[in-house]
């Protein structure tokens, strides 16, 4: 056994002397060298900054000894299956330009040495996408109809055709660019809905170059002339001069503020209608005097704040009141002068009054869905008082009227009817005044029908209601006990108990919503905006 161990020693001894004497006769610098690892550092800190739609900035750290620097630049993430360019270069910074936009790349160099005998570098990659390109126009508001959209790009740029989405990002047209629209830079897209909003998007094959968002105007009349008014615009006499047309729309944006300070006269032989675009608020219509020509088929006013207040440039009122919106001098002959939904409010005197001694006549008058107030008693909101001055047809519907003094005078001529239906009516006639006064002597001689509507306040024990030679027809109207007449009492209406204040509930504040859920009427009378819930 210790013999055994006693040359084990031995024999271990004597390997590492050997190893010992081995080691003496190498020098210790004297390695071997792999050839596969002969080769130059690959570049570093590679980035691509200040990204466009088309254009990138490289930068790296330059390599010692590179005679020039190999790139691949790839459509992929990092995978470098689909390389689109291969380029050399001896600088360490530049531009790359000519790129897709919205498009990932990818970028990747190597470094290729000056001495022949070695390896090139590694690569070094980076990843990178590009801006969506931006070649489109914004969709002007002039460019805009209810059912189309006219769309501009850069002209001639290379361009094959227009995806045009819905709000959802769902496809609903896809529009070959014709070689002429092309060059032109133009497309008018057709079949729209209105009120409706889109995303256009200008392609190049599969690579987006462009888009614009626009939202479809409501349907508006038909005319065969538009003039689309944007806030800020200036309302003139002479853009009415000018025109040549028989019909004509103009839309007004909502929200804007419109104002003439001079008596604002509408050509003869031109049929209008003033069209308040949909919005967060109607847009303000403020006229000093609108004046209407010898003949027109219609003029018509649709979703307007028809404003008697007097405003500042910023339009902030002033604290003053107009006295009219129409105070018509000259000879008219008017088949349809119309309101609907629209405010009409605060003027001295009236919203409309016929003078002077011209012949004037307005086949039918309509107020629809509108809100009358703050009228004080100085002329009735529809005063008509010669003989050769007619408003045949009167229609008031659907409509809201309070704080005011006296409604309606047509005493020196016939016509021929008034409907008065579903129609709110508080804080009325003052003193002594009429409702409806067509004189003992005149009247509609195709009748009187007063329905659906609510008498509430008003504003004197002395208020009279309607004059004229024969009786209304009264359907389902009803009266609160606080709506007294001194005189020319109207027959049929039914009785409320309560007062106006306990009827409706905030009219001090122009709610007119009905707060009795007993009363009779609650969803048939009176102003249908008002029905009890």
């Amino acid at each position: 056994m210790n013999f055994i161990k006693k040359i084990n020693i031995q024999i271990l001894f004597a390997f590492v002397a050997g190893l010992l004497l081995f080691s003496a006769c190498v020098d210790k610098n004297d390695w071997d060298v792999d050839k596969s690892y002969d080769r130059l550092f690959r570049p570093t800190n590679l980035t691509v900054t200040g990204i466009t739609a088309t254009t990138g900035d490289v930068n790296f750290v330059a390599i010692p000894g590179t005679d020039h620097y190999q790139f691949e630049l790839s459509t992929d993430s990092l995978v470098f299956d689909n390389i689109v360019a291969t380029f050399d270069t001896t600088v360490n910074s530049f531009t790359l330009d000519g790129l897709d936009g919205n498009t990932i790349y990818s970028l990747r160099v190597k470094a290729i040495p000056a001495d022949a005998s070695k390896d090139n570098s590694e690569w070094a990659g980076v990843y990178f996408k590009t801006r969506a390109e931006q070649i489109m126009e914004t969709v002007g508001a002039g460019d805009i109809l209810s059912n189309s959209a006219t769309l501009r790009w850069e002209a001639g740029a290379t361009v094959s055709n227009l995806v045009i989405n819905d709000a959802d990002g769902n496809e609903v047209e896809n529009i070959t660019i014709t070689a002429e629209q092309k060059a032109a830079g133009e497309l008018t897209v057709t079949g729209l809905s209105p009120e409706t909003s889109y995303e256009a998007l200008l392609m190049n094959g599969v690579k987006q170059r462009g888009s614009a968002g626009f939202t479809t105007y409501p349907q508006v009349p038909e005319a065969e002339y538009y003039i689309r008014l944007q806030a800020g615009d200036v309302l003139t006499q002479a853009m009415f001069d000018e025109i040549t047309a028989s019909t004509v729309t103009v839309t007004f944006p909502a929200g804007g503020f419109f104002t003439f300070a001079e008596t604002l006269t509408l050509p003869a032989g031109v049929s209008f209608n003033f069209f308040g675009l949909p919005g967060d608020s109607k847009a303000i219509l403020n006229l000093t005097q609108l004046e209407l020509g010898a003949t027109h088929d219609y003029v018509k006013f649709t979703n307007f704040d028809i404003s008697g207040l007097v405003y500042d440039a910023n339009g902030t009122p002033t604290g003053g009141a107009n006295s009219y919106f129409i105070n018509q001098s000259g000879e008219t002959n008017t088949a349809t002068l119309e309101f609907s939904n629209c405010l009409l409010h605060d003027f001295n005197n009236t919203p409309l009054r016929l003078k002077d001694s011209a012949d004037k006549y307005i086949e039918n008058f309509n107020i629809d869905n509108c809100l009358v107030y703050n009228i004080p008693d100085s002329y009735y909101v529809i005063n008509v008082s010669a003989s050769n001055h007619v408003i045949d047809n009167i229609s008031i519907t659907n409509s809201t009227f309070y704080n005011i003094g006296r409604l309606f005078l047509h005493n020196k001529s016939n016509s021929n009817s008034v409907l008065i239906a579903d129609c709110t009516f508080d804080d009325i006639i003052a003193a002594g005044r009429y409702f409806f006064d067509y004189s003992s002597s005149y009247g509609p001689t195709n009748g009187f029908t007063l329905s659906n509507c609510i008498f509430g306040d008003t504003q004197d024990d002395t208020a009279k209601g309607i004059r004229f030679n024969r009786s209304p027809v009264v359907t389902n109207c009803y009266a609160t006990s606080d709506f007294v007449l001194g005189g020319a009492s109207i027959s049929g209406l039914n009785s409320y108990s309560g007062a106006s204040t306990d009827l409706f509930a905030d009219p001090a504040n122009g709610d007119f919503s009905i707060a009795d859920e007993l009363f009779d009427g609650k969803t048939s009378a009176g102003d249908p905006r008002w029905y009890f819930n």
